[in-house]
């Protein structure tokens, strides 16, 4: 090709897959009065790239201008002049596992992994984080059998569309915890997040600090602390397993579990601290393991333990502040509001808290059949 061909040139990046040369000619013709000269489809590194020539610089003005960003079956196409942009950064990654985030609801364990399958990469393993119910939350693990594999997969899928929904491929940073995490057992169960991370920040920088919950929003009385690094991970081990902490003996050790989703069988919801957990473990194909961001988003500590009461029919937008600002405004004197929450999502029930019964049974009263933004709440004692 000729010098002066060449200056005429525009480079395509983020191409569809399997885009050729000559789909990718037809694509630039559709420009009126556009000639295209001659179209490649290459691979520079793990990505895949257009060079298209026109007869004029007027020509190659007109196509930035038309194409830059244009979305094209998914992809948000890169377009601009030969010579005149600097090579991105190439994609680096450490590990194998990739957090997919921004999938269709309607994306189960088995789609996600035909589709990271695409870049020609072998696929170990893929999952579906699930709520609750069952449904969908929205994001993902896939576990790639080499680096190289895990480079591609980001290059060709971060940014596609799929169902009107782009998507975020990245490094699963969860996978970085191993050697770092800590299981603390024997807590008290009004122990909460922030009193825990406080606890063990004396042994260095605590990443995020989690209560373990029950499906009622209950502790579970353990808990997982993340250290910045293995070796503060174990002097955290040497200051605190088998001390006084609030009261109790609690045991500090390794988090087995930690960096391996597949074996997680835990309900972080206490992810205020820092990190927050993306959540659990579901395979499509077994049992499924809940998990979320945020948890209960607290009004503060409690002390001692009190007499709660369950708010529901709340509207999903309310958080504890809303429901604690309710509750005061009838004249009631909570001592703690919390608001469950999956991933983002208000669960539609909160929980009160009271010095006494009789407060409590009157909040109750107060509550059943109010109506607060167009719903109907009903309150009653939480068992």
């Amino acid at each position: 090709m000729s010098a002066e061909n060449k200056k005429f040139q525009i480079v395509v990046k983020n191409l569809p897959y399997h885009t050729s040369w000559q789909k990718l000619k037809d694509f630039f013709n559709q420009m009126e009065n556009c000639s295209v000269e001659h179209a490649d489809v290459v691979k520079r590194g793990n990505s895949t790239v257009g060079i298209v020539t026109f007869s004029s610089e007027d020509v190659v003005k007109e196509a930035i201008l038309t194409y830059d960003n244009y979305n094209w079956e998914g992809k948000e196409i890169k377009v601009y002049k030969a010579g005149e942009e600097e090579d991105e950064e190439p994609v680096q990654v450490n590990s194998t596992s990739l957090y997919v985030g921004n999938l269709p609801f309607t994306y189960g364990w088995q789609e996600l992994k035909d589709l990271f399958r695409s870049t020609k990469g072998e696929v170990v393993h893929a999952d579906v984080f699930k709520d609750y119910q069952g449904r969908s939350k929205g994001y993902g693990i896939v576990q790639m059998k080499s680096v190289e594999d895990a480079v591609r997969a980001i290059e060709d899928l971060n940014g596609f569309e799929i169902e009107g929904r782009k998507l975020e491929v990245r490094e699963d940073r969860n996978s970085s915890k191993e050697g770092c995490q800590l299981h603390v057992g024997n807590l008290l169960f009004e122990e909460r997040w922030q009193s825990l991370k406080e606890h063990f920040s004396k042994a260095g920088n605590v990443v995020h600090a989690d209560i373990v919950l029950d499906s009622n929003g209950r502790s579970k009385g353990f808990g997982t602390v993340l250290m910045s690094t293995p070796e503060e991970a174990n002097k955290a081990i040497e200051m605190f397993n088998e001390t006084d902490f609030n009261g109790r003996t609690i045991q500090v050790k390794l988090d087995k579990f930690a960096g391996d989703s597949r074996s997680n069988n835990y309900n972080y919801r206490g992810g205020r601290g820092g990190y927050s957990s993306r959540g659990g473990y579901n395979s499509g194909r077994g049992k499924s393991f809940r998990g979320g961001r945020g948890g209960f988003a607290n009004s503060g500590n409690r002390s001692q333990q009190g007499y709660d009461i369950v708010v529901g029919n709340i509207p999903f937008t309310t958080r504890w502040k809303e429901l604690k600002d309710l509750v005061e405004k009838l004249e009631l004197n909570p001592s703690f509001a919390d608001v469950p929450l999956e991933g983002s999502r208000a669960k539609g029930i909160g929980i009160v808290s009271f010095k006494t019964e009789e407060e409590a049974q009157n909040a109750i009263n107060k509550l059943n059949d109010y109506e607060y933004q167009g719903r109907k709440l009903f309150a009653r004692m939480k068992n």
